[in-house]
């Protein structure tokens, strides 16, 4: 059964890149972003692809997305080392729980960028995710300047009328409280 692991796994991510693109369905995402969290955990040659493809997410246009990502990424890193280039282990560590990934949309960019430049990846690798740029058409939407009010519209159009924390906080925070 160990030989068709890495055949698995990659049809897991063949399939996780069709079903996750450009969706807004929060249950599919969260779903998606914990699978990609454990195939990049195996200790396989595919583990490259999930990662990268879980560090994209980093980048997303919800910030609870972001979060949950940031928080698969920490797990990551301490279940497979080898994904990141050893010396740059404590620094990547510190960047993915320091930073607060449902604040700045263009922050959480910038530092996914040297996450990925410490995992050693080509740039060019990084897959983008649906952003909506583009209608059938072809012609281009208007994509939200605020990333909170796009994420609010969703919540709103889902029944849930709730309000989007404005005051979030780093990952660190929540995953090591100062008693």
């Amino acid at each position: 059964m160990e030989g068709y692991t890495p055949i698995f796994c990659a049809g897991v991510l063949d399939s996780l890149a069709v079903e996750l693109k450009a969706t807004k369905d929060f249950s599919k995402l969260y779903a998606g972003i914990a699978i990609l969290g454990y195939i990049a955990s195996v200790p396989e040659s595919v583990n490259t692809r999930a990662f990268s493809h879980l560090l994209t997410f980093l980048g997303h246009r919800y910030p609870k997305i972001r979060k949950a990502s940031a928080e698969q990424f920490y797990f990551v890193l301490l279940q497979n080392g080898e994904l990141v280039i050893e010396d740059k282990m404590e620094k990547a560590l510190e960047i993915i729980s320091e930073t607060c990934w449902e604040g700045d949309i263009e922050e959480a960019k910038q530092r996914r960028l040297e996450l990925h430049d410490m995992a050693g990846l080509e740039t060019g690798l990084l897959p983008k995710i649906g952003n909506g740029a583009s209608n059938k058409d072809g012609e281009k939407r208007p994509t939200a300047s605020n990333e909170n009010a796009s994420y609010s519209s969703l919540v709103g159009s889902t029944g849930f009328e709730r309000l989007v924390d404005k005051n979030s906080v780093p990952l660190k925070q929540i995953l090591f409280p100062q008693s």
